[in-house]
């Protein structure tokens, strides 16, 4: 495969990009948040004539505001969209036992160094002010995941939220508070919350909403300097139509990832995006063989996934659930419900 005829489409498909709808962020960036410093990837893009202009991705910047850590420049007062691959939100449940009325006030009166982000080592230490465990297990302990939810007085579906739970033909996803095995996101929500969430609506003189808790998405936008979402790029790969996460694909291989790359170039030139030659050789080469290469894969793809929710309407789809607003929020670009209950959706509606 060779990318000259793929530029070519690109241009190609440039001429109607300048009538791309007003509400467009002027800036969109993405995380794959990793637990480790180095394991932390964004992918950016700048909206120009148009047309989205992205690049490759670079590891998250330490220390700064979080703009300038997500590669973000010029300062606020642009429309600007960061999407992060953490759970922005907790069950209704848990919600209701732990007496959270609304997520966004709540996690903003939380203290980050307070016990509620460290692991429970011991079962019995877990509460619905000390959620996330285990830390470890050493020795074999039949029946401790009941216990663990005995302990939060939740059932095993309480657990999951409306969009963790399996959607369309997506499996569902990991409960948010587990924090053992590789499946589990505790470790990730935690570390996302300690080190981006927590921080970001601590900054001095930072502006940042969350969506969908603070409101539209299109007054959020133009109200502040930033607006952060949450994705799952297990979504986006359906999204973009992607053969990664059927049957026998791993992101960890890069052949794998190379079977994708002839659609996400193609998606590129449908949707009015600009890869750089950087990123246009790392989609051609499967983001190469380092074990960084589904790290950076899941940023490009997470990033494009939200290129093509704000493409697609005004507001992104959202349930007509209290709970979801308020309290779950929902993971950017899914639906609302099944493409196949509801009627399409033109670019430009």
């Amino acid at each position: 495969m060779t990318p000259e005829p793929l530029i070519f489409s690109g241009r190609a498909a440039e001429m109607p990009c300048a009538d791309s709808p007003a509400w467009l962020p002027v800036r969109i960036a993405h995380a794959d948040w990793g637990t480790q410093a180095g394991k932390r990837i964004v992918a950016t893009a700048e909206l120009d004539a148009g047309i989205y202009h992205a690049h490759a991705p670079r590891p998250v910047r330490e220390p700064g505001g979080l703009l300038e850590r997500m590669h973000i420049g010029d300062g606020p007062g642009r429309s600007t969209l960061l999407g992060f691959d953490f759970p922005v939100g907790v069950p209704r449940a848990y919600a209701r036992n732990a007496g959270i009325t609304n997520f966004a006030d709540w996690f903003r009166a939380l203290d980050v160094d307070s016990a509620f982000f460290d692991i429970a080592v011991d079962i019995a230490d877990v509460s619905p002010a000390r959620p996330f465990f285990p830390n470890k297990i050493i020795k074999k302990s039949p029946g401790i995941k009941q216990r663990f939810h005995d302990a939060l007085g939740l059932t095993e579906a309480d657990m999951l939220r409306r969009c963790d739970r399996a959607h369309c033909d997506r499996r569902a996803a990991s409960g948010m508070f587990w924090a053992l095995g590789p499946a589990a996101v505790g470790k990730a929500t935690l570390d996302g919350w300690r080190h981006a969430l927590g921080p970001a609506l601590a900054e001095a003189g930072g502006r940042y909403s969350i969506w969908p808790f603070d409101g539209a998405m299109t007054e959020l936008l133009e109200a502040f300097d930033a607006v952060i979402v949450e994705t799952y790029p297990t979504e986006a790969y359906r999204q973009l139509g992607l053969r990664m996460g059927t049957r026998g694909m791993a992101k960890t291989r890069q052949a794998d990832r190379r079977a994708d790359a002839r659609r996400l170039v193609d998606w590129c030139a449908q949707s009015c995006v600009s890869p750089d030659g950087e990123l246009l050789a790392l989609l051609l080469d499967g983001f190469g063989p380092s074990e960084s290469g589904e790290d950076q894969f899941d940023a490009v793809v997470g990033l494009f996934g939200m290129i093509d929710t704000v493409r697609s309407r005004v507001e992104p789809e959202l349930p007509d659930d209290p709970a979801v607003r308020l309290l779950e929020g929902w993971m950017f670009g899914q639906h609302a419900e099944c493409p196949s209950s509801r009627a399409p959706v033109l670019f430009g509606d």
